[in-house]
């Protein structure tokens, strides 16, 4: 230590520096209040020995004025002045003094004072690293935080959590939440979202969810079907995080033309569709561990679909909302959730839903995160409607001539998605890329005609029935792991005609075709709106300058104009 010693005799001073010497500490000194307080100043010691009675400034003043100085550290005074009364002691500890030796000093009881404050000092020095230690790893996690919340939320937030069918909150119980929502609308139009809960809380939770993020995006954004999204997210993240980290999730299409909701649940709450008439007309309870648990070729993306033939919602929730304690303890308790959805007007379901919450909170924190979806499926958005509008003028001038032919056997139209991969060739030629959507529609109504009626031999009609388009999924999945043989063939030609840039789309399939005539026929019929099959070929046949069939048909020919 560096000990100042005040005194205006120097025996006295002189005692002191022995002591504190033989101790191993430094001295320096000064003769009255004055020297004191600009030594102190000068010299930033750690103790200091005042004498009270001395010239031009007595002790008691110096020291109430060093208590004004500032300093980042504590500067113990132990006054050492021959007034011995209970009243000088006092007065002396009450003017800042924190000790009190009287003269003559007692040496041994000099020595164990100066050990003694060398301890606590010890202790503040320890005290005070730490303590930077501390400000730094906050000001560190700060930063971390800052920088954590501007990348995360640039990740998380777009434009399809906007969707004006889409009402939602996330309400963290940590700074980061490891609930994760996500929605897009696909090439086609079908509304995907996303509600992923990953393990823990906090950074280390979001941190495990946002890989999530750009798989979702990119691949909605291609037009891949929800069974390979939820694929390659499990991939994803059973390749990237510990095995102690993984992700349960929803993921959900609603298609508004078809009026269908497709559903995959891993570890989640089931999704409820709940009716205009307060029914809940469909559940999806969980069928698949989280995501990042199992081996790819261990998981499965098998998805539930359901055919809803009236307006209704679908509900999503992470299980902190439906573990919220109501006094029964945090157990998994769908009744609350399905109780006031059913009971409630479907206009005020997501804020009879909010103040739930609000209610059972009250000022406190939930024990997880909340998070909570809802999607209004609707019966009026039109199919035109559902899908990007195409550009008004895009070409101006010639496009260069193109031409893409491919061909594909039974083990590539089982597992591959074509259509996705077709529109990442497409996407490359720049007079395309601003027609994707469009291009989209196309060819997957003309490819899944070809793969559903011409090989799979499947009949579009059987959609119509109650239930029948579940069924029809059902028998379309079965029926494509087993194909063993078939083939479909697909060319594309961008190509000048008459000055007018067009796309020519040549499918045909191996299968044994169909009445194609007798078909135009009936679609030459007015539409009654109540059947869900050759709505494809209609929507077609709007995006296009012409459709032809050919052959037995098992061949169509269709021309786009750019």
């Amino acid at each position: 230590m560096k000990i100042l010693v005040v005194d205006d005799t120097p025996s006295n001073a002189k005692q002191l520096e022995m002591v504190a010497r033989k101790l191993g500490h430094e001295t320096v000194f000064a003769e009255d209040g004055l020297q004191a307080i600009e030594q102190y100043r000068k010299e930033q010691p750690d103790l200091i020995f005042m004498d009270i009675m001395m010239p031009r400034m007595d002790g008691i003043t110096a020291a109430e004025h060093i208590r004004t100085l500032p300093n980042e550290k504590w500067v113990p005074i132990i006054f050492f002045s021959a007034l011995d009364s209970v009243q000088d002691v006092v007065r002396g500890l009450e003017k800042g003094g924190d000790d009190y030796l009287t003269k003559p000093a007692n040496l041994s009881l000099m020595r164990a004072k100066i050990n003694g404050f060398a301890r606590i000092l010890g202790m503040q020095n320890d005290l005070r690293e730490q303590t930077h230690e501390l400000l730094n790893w906050r000001n560190e996690a700060e930063e971390q935080a800052r920088l954590g919340h501007h990348v995360i939320n640039r990740l998380v937030d777009a434009g399809g959590l906007r969707d004006p069918l889409l009402e939602w909150f996330n309400m963290p119980t940590a700074t980061f939440s490891g609930d994760l929502l996500c929605a897009a609308r696909g090439p086609d139009g079908v509304l995907h979202v996303m509600l992923a809960d990953a393990t823990g809380h906090g950074l280390a939770a979001a941190l495990t969810a946002l890989p999530l993020t750009q798989v979702f995006y990119g691949m909605v954004a291609k037009g891949f079907p929800l069974a390979s999204i939820t694929q390659e997210l499990n991939r994803k993240l059973k390749a990237i995080m510990p095995a102690d980290r993984f992700v349960a999730a929803i993921l959900g299409a609603v298609d508004l033309t078809h009026h269908t909701v497709e559903i995959w649940n891993g570890g989640m709450p089931p999704p409820l569709f709940v009716g205009e008439d307060g029914g809940i007309h469909k559940r999806w309870e969980s069928r698949h561990p989280p995501l990042g648990i199992l081996s790819p070729g261990a998981f499965s993306g098998a998805t539930e679909t359901y055919n809803y033939g009236h307006p209704g919602h679908l509900v999503i929730s992470s299980d902190g909302l439906v573990e919220l304690d109501t006094g029964a303890g945090n157990a998994l308790d769908m009744a609350p959730l399905e109780r006031l959805v059913t009971s409630t007007a479907p206009a005020a379901r997501f804020r009879a839903i909010q103040a739930y919450v609000g209610d059972v909170l009250g000022e406190n924190s939930g024990h997880d995160d909340i998070s909570c979806m809802l999607v209004h499926a609707v019966m009026d958005e039109a199919p035109l409607q559902a899908r990007p509008d195409q550009p008004d003028t895009v070409r101006s001038g010639p496009v260069s001539e193109w031409r893409l032919e491919l061909s594909w056997g039974a083990q590539e139209l089982s597992s591959l998605d074509i259509v996705p991969v077709v529109l990442g060739l497409t996407n490359q030629i720049r007079a395309l890329q601003p027609h994707q959507g469009v291009l989209f529609l196309i060819l997957s109504e003309l490819f899944n005609n070809a793969l559903d009626h011409g090989l799979l031999g499947l009949d579009s009609q059987a959609k119509d029935a109650e239930g029948g388009f579940e069924r029809y999924l059902a028998q379309r999945t079965a029926s494509l792991a087993s194909l063993n043989q078939g083939r479909i063939e697909m060319a594309l030609h961008l190509h000048m005609d008459e000055d007018v840039p067009v796309l020519d789309i040549n499918i045909a399939d191996s299968g044994p075709g169909f009445d194609f005539k007798g078909y135009e026929r009936a679609q030459a019929e007015p539409d009654d709106g109540q059947h869900y099959h050759g709505r494809g070929i209609a929507l077609v046949r709007q995006l296009c300058a012409d459709v032809a069939y050919s052959g037995s048909g098992n061949r169509v020919w269709a021309r786009y104009k750019l």
